[in-house]
């Protein structure tokens, strides 16, 4: 375990938190969680707040924040795990012994994709995960990594916003026939309070953790669900792959809709679920059942 000199890790002061990315949508529930412990909670971001609370941005030439940030205990960095070098430096300047990190399960789930841009993200991830490890131990910081499967809660994702979306629009959602890939949807909110339960927690101390919700669907249940939540009676159309494959190519054509890849349509008849039982033992994780109803209305 790394921990450097001084005290023990689980002897150290934990009283000064900063949270890199908290305008994501896990970091607008994080915050409030933080401070409802008596955290002192700093949020870091690329650019400066117009209004509201400051937003401290990181000058990596000179080794600072502006608006000054005097230090922090520990780091929850929200931002994607290839930056991690960069967090991992804000630490060092901070004093931060404790670093938590989010990645992704898609560095498990599309490790055979033949997409060069998937292929190239899982590479990223895992470079990103062995960077986390070996310059954390360098530095003495502690870290835990957490990889979610696919997160709803706050009407910013890809999947459960976007169908969502759809539905308004037209009431119904095509489905490839016969695709009954089991999904594992988590909520921000639960994400963020496995932060904060983590956070001082010496078990996961120097341990990476899959978190997924509460329930495990298959694919024409999630949209069913989603759809129940905007009171809206659905129409689930089984589109043979061929037309669907054919659909996905047009919609890619069209800027809304260029993160569309034939991948995800190969992923539908895939389970894409998580064992968590780890955090559950460690911290206490217990995520709620699919609530898709606080999906923000016209969000993505």
């Amino acid at each position: 375990m790394s921990g450097g000199s001084g005290p023990a890790p689980a002897q150290r002061p934990l009283r000064r938190v900063a949270v890199v990315g908290a305008q994501s949508q896990i970091g607008r529930f994080l915050l409030p969680r933080l401070r409802a412990e008596g955290l002192i909670c700093s949020a870091i971001g690329r650019t400066a707040a117009a209004d509201g609370p400051p937003v401290h941005v990181f000058d990596a030439a000179r080794g600072g924040f502006t608006p000054p940030l005097a230090g922090a205990d520990a780091i929850i960095s929200l931002a994607p795990l290839p930056e991690i070098e960069r967090v991992l430096e804000m630490a060092r300047c901070l004093g931060a012994w404790r670093v938590i990190a989010f990645g992704s399960t898609g560095r498990f789930t599309k490790i055979d994709s033949t997409s060069p841009l998937e292929q190239d993200f899982v590479a990223q991830q895992c470079a990103a995960e062995r960077r986390l490890t070996e310059l954390a131990r360098e530095a003495g910081i502690v870290w835990t990594l957490i990889r979610p499967t696919l997160i709803y809660g706050a009407g910013m994702d890809q999947t459960v916003a976007f169908i969502a979306a759809i539905l308004r629009r037209v009431g119904a959602f095509p489905v490839v026939a016969g695709a009954h890939g089991l999904r594992q949807p988590v909520h921000a909110d639960d994400l963020a309070a496995a932060c904060v339960a983590a956070l001082p927690c010496a078990a996961a101390f120097d341990q990476a953790y899959n978190l997924g919700g509460g329930e495990r669907l298959p694919y024409p249940e999630m949209v069913r669900r989603i759809a129940a939540s905007l009171g809206r009676r659905v129409w689930i159309c089984p589109v043979p792959a061929v037309l669907f494959r054919g659909a996905v190519e047009v919609a890619r054509r069209l800027p809304r809709y260029r993160f569309m890849r034939q991948e995800m349509v190969e992923r539908m008849f895939v389970d894409l679920t998580v064992d968590h039982s780890a955090a559950e033992r460690d911290f206490g994780y217990r995520p709620r059942a699919f609530t898709p109803g606080n999906v923000s209305p016209g969000s993505r």
